[in-house]
């Protein structure tokens, strides 16, 4: 079991360079330290050194702690211009704290610009809320708010002959024909090896739900290609995730498959809200090894006869099967 999140202190990087030099590895220095092996992993990657003799790098706990303690005091200047202005301070406060408003960062930094010659941005407002003074109101946002994402788009290896959403036919972009679906997978977390791999179709939105109990891309599409023998699929959108890279497997049994733009998950809100009410019978962290098949079918069953007032207050099945 894990302790309690915690930075590393300095004994415990002289523990980890130690065990280093004994070719320990990270899973076993992560037990003796009592923390997660994820915890090791990006130690080892942010405050490890190049050696100057050869193109290594190596772990130094004297090196490593004086880069942590680097990073924290950058991450304190951030927010300096905000303490050291105590009217700037309050008034981002005080419109954060007003009731039923909600105000955004944006609209806070654009509000304070416009009658003072000190000006703000939101980003430097979004970072201040990263610290210790300003952690506290981040609960008065409108929205949670998990810190910007890097762009790791270009990063990852690109997905092979994939087809953007604009290139959908005219029936499929409006919603006019069924057998378009949109796929995502439900995951509980990252070291546990089981998911749901979620389905709905766009213009009837019937919902299809399967346990996977691998969360690779040849074996999703393989299952995806068994539900073709049960439900008649033309076309399946995905998003940009690397369980999806075998799309084209799907293409020899003459499935069409696209892809939404990177980081926008309006594009296939349709099972993004099919997901939220999954979510209320499997919510997050839940461990799909212990989830029954029958269960699953279930939670399916509920939400293909759960009217939609999308569908004029019919349910799914009732729009997909024609039964009125």
């Amino acid at each position: 079991m894990c302790r309690t999140y915690k930075q590393l202190t300095k004994q415990d990087r002289i523990t980890i360079e130690i065990q280093l030099s004994r070719w320990a590895k990270k899973k076993e220095i992560a037990e003796i330290l009592w923390c997660h092996p994820s915890t090791i992993t990006r130690e080892l990657d942010r405050n490890s050194v190049r050696k100057r003799w050869k193109n290594k790098r190596e772990y130094l706990s004297d090196e490593a702690d004086m880069k942590f303690y680097q990073r924290c005091w950058r991450s304190k200047m951030q927010s300096r211009k905000i303490n050291m202005n105590s009217e700037m301070k309050l008034f981002i406060i005080w419109k954060l704290e007003s009731k039923n408003i909600y105000l955004s960062p944006k609209v806070i930094a654009n509000t304070w610009n416009k009658d003072n010659k000190v000006h703000i941005s939101h980003t430097s407002i979004y970072a201040w809320l990263e610290t210790g003074d300003g952690n506290k109101y981040k609960k008065y946002l409108a929205h949670s708010y998990k810190g910007y994402k890097k762009n790791r788009w270009e990063k990852k290896s690109k997905i092979t002959w994939r087809i953007g959403i604009e290139e959908r036919s005219e029936l499929n972009e409006n919603r006019a024909e069924t057998g378009h679906f949109e796929a995502d997978l439900i995951v509980s977390k990252k070291w546990f090896k089981w998911a749901i791999l979620t389905l709905v179709d766009r213009r009837t939105r019937l919902p299809r739900m399967f346990k996977l109990k691998d969360k690779s891309s040849g074996y999703i599409m393989k299952r995806i290609t068994e539900i073709k023998d049960e439900t008649w699929i033309k076309s399946v959108t995905f998003d940009n995730g690397m369980e999806f890279a075998k799309h084209y497997e799907l293409n020899k049994q003459w499935i069409e498959t696209y892809f939404s733009d990177p980081y926008s998950p309006w594009q296939k809100w349709s099972i993004e809200n099919l997901n939220r009410m999954i979510r209320r019978t499997f919510p997050k962290g839940t461990n799909f090894d212990e989830v029954s098949e029958e269960k699953i079918r279930s939670a399916c069953h509920y939400l293909a006869n759960t009217p939609r007032e999308i569908l004029g207050f019919l349910t799914p099945n009732q729009v997909h099967f024609n039964l009125k």
